[in-house]
């Protein structure tokens, strides 16, 4: 009996043992499974997104353009139908890959749908003319912001950043299953989240048009909607290439400079602020412009030693008389005239945006203006007065909008990953600074300009033009020659929008000529696409 207990008992004993050795197997080969599933794939990184950057509208800045990639798997199937698209060197480093079993990637025109050779279009950072280039900026070889918004906007625009995969399959050594094909995996590739600006690319457009079909190879433009001072467009010449950035590297004309935030000199374009500080201040003056004035024993002269005779503010400012507004800095004085100047924004750094600032340029402090000479080229806008586009456009947006100064600013949003505004960029806060008597009587004056002053060339049938030119002596010299800067600063509206636009080109031979036919060919733009 106690034989046939034990034997039993060793029979059971034999059984467990086999059903765990069993369920060991089982669960043994449940994790080769698992880990056959996990690698029996290969990818490569193809193309890579960052943050969008959009316009007002929501309208892509970025990301506006495609080239065509193509993944081949190592077959001499897909060599004999892409050799002829390729050059030697292609080809041999094809016949490598293919030899060591790699995948090859190609930048051809040609596109291919097989299974063991396709194409995808992956979207390129930047277009070659590409718009908003100097607020944008570009990347470094690293891929990330090196200088403008991309820099500025560098964490939340790289924390936003996707890949699009090509994925194949592969066999338990690791060898590719060439008949299963290639396809394509997005990680995030083209997520909509990025920042939102105020610029309005079609009126970008116009902006950069407009230098380029005016001749101002080396200048600015700044377009501002004047009530809100929302940055709708700037410009500068020359531009550069982000896809080629060393090309521009060592270009005389220096295309990585953002003329449009960049202080000069300013010349003419002043005379209107020390017009406004005069009015302010109840000071009215006739004055007999002989070609020249005497101040403490230094002589001024008018442009080309014009002598314009009587003259009142009104032909003062249509003929642009160096001399009257000498007469009338004279009488204003230049604490009542730094301290309206410091009113407009003048020597001032502002951020337009989250860590991009522009630049202060230069307003001499009352202390500087130390002499009755120094004080009479002020007074015209020369001297060691320094103002950058951005910064006379704020300027003359007090002229447009009723009288009020409002710092301007580039950002509407920040956008996230579903496309919403997760954050709003409110308006910088308003306030007044010329008396809506002096607005009217400077409306007028500067409607006189261009009706019938030196800003002819401004004029316009399809909008009510104002605004004022400059050719202003910089104090830099290039072979024994003075280089000018000539300026138009001016403002108008249409339909329920009122624009400013400030015209800017660097070694320049007159405002009249450079830059007023710059500001039409910018208001009928505007007029024709709204």
């Amino acid at each position: 009996m106690y034989k046939r207990i034990g034997t039993a008992f060793f029979s059971l004993i034999i059984i467990f043992g086999i059903l765990i050795t069993n369920l060991g197997i089982i669960f043994s080969n449940a994790g080769v499974r698992k880990s056959s599933l996990n690698r029996n794939t290969r990818s490569i990184e193809i193309s890579k997104s960052r943050g969008m950057i959009y316009d007002r509208n929501m309208k892509k800045i970025v990301n506006n353009s495609t080239e065509t990639v193509t993944v081949a798997l190592p077959t001499e199937n897909a060599f004999n139908i892409v050799k002829n698209y390729i050059n030697n060197e292609q080809s041999q480093a094809f016949y490598e890959n293919i030899k060591n079993g790699k995948v090859s990637i190609l930048n051809i025109p040609e596109r291919f749908y097989e299974n063991h050779i396709k194409s995808v279009d992956c979207v390129m950072r930047y277009s070659d003319n590409q718009p908003c280039v100097h607020l944008i900026g570009h990347l470094d070889e690293n891929g990330q912001g090196a200088m403008g918004l991309e820099n500025a906007y560098e964490s939340y625009l790289s924390d936003n950043k996707g890949t699009l995969k090509a994925f194949w399959n592969i066999d338990a050594l690791g060898n590719i299953l060439t008949g299963e094909g290639i396809n394509f995996k997005s990680e995030n590739y083209l997520s909509p989240a990025g920042i939102q600006l105020t610029i309005d690319l079609d009126i970008q457009k116009i902006a950069e048009d407009s230098l380029e079909k005016t001749g101002i190879s080396k200048g600015a433009v700044v377009v501002l909607n004047s009530y809100t001072n929302e940055i709708l467009a700037i410009a500068s010449a020359p531009t550069f290439n982000p896809n080629d950035i060393s090309s521009s590297l060592n270009n005389a004309d220096s295309p990585f400079i953002n003329r449009s935030l960049t202080p000069y000199s300013v010349g003419s374009v002043f005379k209107p602020i020390v017009a406004a500080c005069a009015i302010e201040n109840n000071i009215d003056l006739t004055h007999n412009c002989t070609g020249s004035i005497t101040i403490n024993g230094t002589t001024f002269r008018c442009s080309n030693n014009n002598a314009h005779g009587v003259v009142d503010m009104n032909s003062a400012m249509e003929e642009s008389c160096n001399t009257y507004f000498i007469a009338l800095g004279q009488k204003v004085g230049k604490e009542k005239l730094i301290s309206l100047c410091s009113d407009f924004g003048l020597g001032k750094s502002i951020e337009i945006a989250d860590n991009f600032y522009v630049q202060s340029g230069i307003l001499p402090s009352t202390e500087s203006v130390n002499s009755a000479q120094s004080l009479a080229n002020l007074s015209f806008g020369q001297g060691n007065l320094l103002a950058s586009p951005l910064q006379m456009a704020v300027a003359y947006s007090c002229f447009a909008n009723g009288g009020y100064y409002r710092p301007p600013t580039l950002m509407k949003g920040i956008i996230d990953e579903s496309g919403k505004t997760i954050r709003k960029v409110e308006l910088p806060q308003n306030y007044r600074i010329l008396n809506k008597s002096t607005v009217t009587a400077l409306n007028s004056i500067l409607g006189n300009v261009v009706k019938s002053g030196n800003g002819k060339l401004a004029n316009s049938e399809k909008t009510e033009n104002h605004g004022k030119t400059a050719t202003a002596q910089s104090g830099w010299y290039e072979n024994e020659r003075e280089i000018t800067h000539t300026w138009f600063c001016g403002y108008f509206s249409y339909k329920d929008t009122t624009y400013t636009v400030v015209i800017f080109k660097d070694d320049g031979y007159s405002g009249a000529v450079d830059c007023a036919p710059a500001f039409k060919y910018i208001a009928d733009g505007i007029a024709d696409i709204k």
